[in-house]
């Protein structure tokens, strides 16, 4: 059995590319009959940013891929496992040899330890420490998959100021909707994660994921779920809960209930009180890989040890960031202090004003402000401020408030402030 063999299987069985760089260089993983079909197909995806058949690794190599039943992270497992093992094997025997009566040393004995842990410790960090003269690959790669397909790569939210602003979100990235209560940042949050999985519909591309978690922490399942119907059919949500809906939004229901069993992605909706914690949550990330994780309510989120509220949100917000971004974007819903209300007019509320903890301003990559004003407009729309973006970017744009057809989509006219970058 090659366990390199399988991995490179598998890896060509999911058709990722970016799943193949996100492991960084592993030629040390394989042995050396593993080694060049692993260095053809990363050469094949340098040149040509897409991954070679098995059938031409073997015509170039002369060896035929072994085939796998598991995923590719399985096997990387696998491939991580035999390497420690190997390496420390290896460095335990060389102490062994030197701790010997007819040729003892036991410093250097030391040494061959001590070198072979922390060699095994610099493999382990190397994903985060890259040298930058090794980046033609993942830049490139990742170019030309926004060059082919600039409208599906990453989360995007359906508001093009913001989708085109932030370019789409990636692993390791984490937004934050921020507003008062009943301002409507469920929907809001609702509205950005079906907007791509929708799109998608039933097509499937490994390069441009649109599976869902949606974690709430505020509302129970069959709520959201409701809401969701609604956005789908385009039905009122008041008369899908209530039972109300005539005779033609019924069919429409029906129908949309129905078209959503043929996507291809997933729509994952978890109930908050089942999954309390970010240790909990990170879990279910790393079981059912969504490619975007949405926690409605986050500032409800439990910690293990800390009680206080205030410190609770400010260590739960570091663990999302640092915990579950990795494994795929995060958006969160958060909730504005009362410093926000009482601004005077025409005074700017700014990530000062968000509730509980500074943490969430500064380890998110964007932050939104859900604004109502006070105009005739509020019940047909609402403002969006961006007020924090990854590049500078500052300004705002307004969503359509739609609870009849239940549209949230973006509102362009004049008054539209245009995003500037500072």
């Amino acid at each position: 059995m090659s366990i390199g063999k399988m991995f490179m299987s598998a890896l060509i069985a999911e058709g990722s590319v970016a799943a193949l760089l996100q492991y960084g260089d592993i030629d040390h993983l394989f042995k050396a009959s593993e080694l060049e079909p692993y260095q053809f197909l990363r050469g094949f995806v340098k040149q040509f940013q897409a991954l070679p058949s098995a059938e031409t690794i073997e015509a170039h190599t002369g060896q035929a891929l072994v085939e796998g039943s598991e995923p590719a992270a399985y096997y990387y497992a696998l491939l991580e496992a035999r390497h420690i093992e190997a390496t420390l094997k290896q460095g335990m025997k060389k102490a062994s040899d030197l701790l010997q009566p007819e040729a003892k040393d036991p410093a250097k004995a030391l040494d061959e330890l001590t070198q072979a842990v922390s060699e095994l410790a610099r493999l382990k960090t190397s994903k985060m420490v890259v040298d930058f003269r090794d980046a033609y690959g993942p830049v490139m790669v990742d170019y030309a998959n926004k060059w082919n397909k600039p409208d599906e790569m990453g989360l995007r939210f359906g508001w093009p100021t913001l989708d085109e602003a932030s370019g789409g979100l990636s692993k390791g990235d984490l937004i934050s909707f921020v507003g008062r209560p009943a301002a409507g940042k469920t929907w809001q949050m609702l509205y950005g994660a079906h907007y791509g999985w929708a799109k998608a519909a039933a097509h499937v591309d490994p390069e441009a994921d649109q599976s869902r978690l949606f974690v709430s922490m505020e509302m129970a399942i069959l709520p959201i779920e409701q809401r969701l119907a609604a956005m789908q059919a385009h039905v009122p949500a008041k008369d899908v809960k209530h039972g109300g809906l005539v005779t033609k939004n019924l069919n429409k229901l029906k129908h949309g209930l129905t078209e959503i069993q043929g996507y291809g992605a997933p729509f994952w909706i978890v109930d908050g009180n089942l999954a309390a914690t970010v240790e909990e949550i990170w879990m279910l990330v790393r079981q059912l890989k969504p490619a975007a994780v949405f926690i409605d309510g986050a500032y409800l989120v439990k910690h293990p040890t800390e009680r206080d509220r205030y410190r609770r949100v400010a260590e739960n917000v570091e663990l999302i960031k640092q915990e579950i971004a990795p494994l795929a974007p995060v958006a969160c819903s958060w909730q504005f202090a009362k410093s926000a209300t009482k601004k005077k007019k025409g005074d700017k509320v700014t990530g000062d004003d968000i509730g509980y903890s500074d943490a969430i301003y500064q380890v998110s990559s964007l932050v939104l402000g859900l604004f109502e004003e006070d105009s005739v407009e509020t019940l047909k729309q609402r403002k969006v401020e961006i007020l924090k973006g990854r590049s500078g970017e500052v300004g705002s744009f307004r969503t359509r408030w739609n609870f009849d057809q239940m549209l949230f989509d973006e509102i362009f006219t004049e008054e539209v402030e245009e995003l500037q970058f500072v």
